[in-house]
Formats: C-alpha cells, structure tokens, sequence
C-alpha cells in the first residue's frame, strides 16, 4: 500500500485501500485510509479506522464500551497521538481533518495512529478469526 502512489495520491496525502468481506455469496467492500505523514516519511492508519475496518471482517457493530475496550487493547501497539495543539504534528492533524468522505476519523479532536507498515496485528488482536482473512 505504501508503493506507487499516484501523483494525486501524493498530493492528497492519502491513498485509499479497500478490503473485502464475502459471507453467503455477499461481497461487502470496505474502504480505510493510508495515509502519508510527510514530516515523518511514513505511512499510517487511523484507530477509527481500525475499527470500522475490524467491525466489517467480522459483520459485527460494536458498542462504544466494546470499541472502549479495544482502543485500551490497542494502546499496545504504541500509537502516535496526533493533536492540533502539537507543534510537530498539527499539520498532520489538519490534514487527516481535512479528508473528505471516506473520513479516517469521527469528530475534530485528538487521533492515535498506528504505522501502516503491518496493520494485521492491529486488527486482530482483539479477533482471532479475522487473523485468516488478513493473512
């Protein structure tokens, strides 16, 4: 996901992925945000992101306490936090506020990101049986 991006890709700073979920001859697509942090010249993932991506592998919507308990869980994965009111990544934050439709993120405030490098472990923790689909 982090190779040949298109030139409108660069200058959107994001490139969208999507994935798939087939169940009973349904095919629901899901799509997420990779985007380019060029301070840091790499490449992440939003948490809401990884959630909304989890909650369609699996075909389940969460509650906000489960998505509660998943946030803690993911905390593990040593995420960045990106805010407006930190100099060295307001222009990061402003550019993932920014996105139009699909949005990586819910409302304007302070988001954790994950490097893009391998999301996998990110998503499955918390699912075992989404570990198959990703692999």
């Amino acid at each position: 996901m982090t190779f040949n991006w298109t030139p409108y890709e660069w200058s959107c700073g994001r490139r969208l992925v999507r994935f798939w979920r087939r169940q009973n001859n349904q095919t629901t697509y899901l799509v997420v945000s990779c985007i380019y942090w060029r301070e840091r010249n790499d490449y992440f993932i939003t948490s809401v992101d990884c959630i909304y991506l989890l909650e369609g592998l699996i075909g389940v919507q969460f509650t906000v306490e489960e998505k509660n308990r998943i946030r803690r869980n993911l905390e593990g994965f040593r995420p960045l936090t990106v805010s407006k009111c930190k100099a060295d990544c307001a222009d990061f934050f402003k550019l993932i506020m920014g996105f139009p439709h699909p949005k990586p993120r819910n409302i304007e405030k302070d988001v954790k990101v994950f490097a893009w490098k391998n999301p996998a472990p990110c998503i499955t923790q918390d699912h075992p049986q989404v570990h198959a689909t990703l692999h």
